[in-house]
């Protein structure tokens, strides 16, 4: 990084930071609960490297209350979704790829909806994605993805997709609602 600094790179200076931020975010306390506002910075920083590889715009909107930024979520819960999006939906469409993360409280429960607006699932690939059961080739972090909601949250947590051609896939997560102290990162 100090050498970015010194030859005036600044562009390469920040992904190094960012890349730095994340790889420290994921191995400290890897599956612990984390703030929703430490996941949302994680994700913005994710997001930053991303645009870099593939060299397109990507716009991440976050629509989360301000009460709800302290409540704790499982760490990298919310990547694997948003790296899909990014995969299979939004860089492989024309325009700006837009994800959209918006959160609010049900009752006891959090609801998390990521959307993006790329080019959207097949339906029968859409069945196999919504059953929890399948294991589907190719979207293996999915699958994953399941399994440590159930081991997480036991039954306090649900997923599930909805997607139409050409306009794009939302994600629907339902998990239990935690509080947390204050915005510790």
């Amino acid at each position: 990084n100090g050498k970015a600094i010194e030859n005036e790179q600044y562009e390469i200076s920040e992904m190094l930071v960012a890349l730095a931020e994340i790889l420290r975010y994921a191995i400290n306390d890897a599956g612990e609960l984390t703030t929703i506002e430490a996941e949302k910075v994680w994700l913005e920083k994710y997001i930053l490297l991303q645009q870099e590889k593939l060299g397109e715009k990507i716009e991440l909107i976050f629509k989360i209350p301000e009460e709800l930024e302290t409540y704790k979520i499982h760490k990298m819960l919310l990547q694997p979704f948003v790296e899909n999006a990014i995969k299979h939906g939004g860089y492989q469409k024309e325009g700006v790829c837009r994800l959209t993360i918006r959160i609010r409280r049900i009752e006891d429960q959090i609801y998390i909806m990521i959307r993006d607006n790329g080019k959207g699932i097949p339906k029968e690939t859409l069945q196999i994605l919504n059953d929890p059961t399948k294991r589907m080739e190719g979207h293996v972090g999915i699958y994953n993805v399941r399994k440590r909601l159930e081991l997480y949250y036991g039954e306090d947590a649900t997923c599930y997709f909805e997607s139409r051609p050409d306009i794009g896939t939302t994600v629907h997560l339902f998990v239990k609602a935690i509080r947390g102290g204050g915005k510790n990162r």
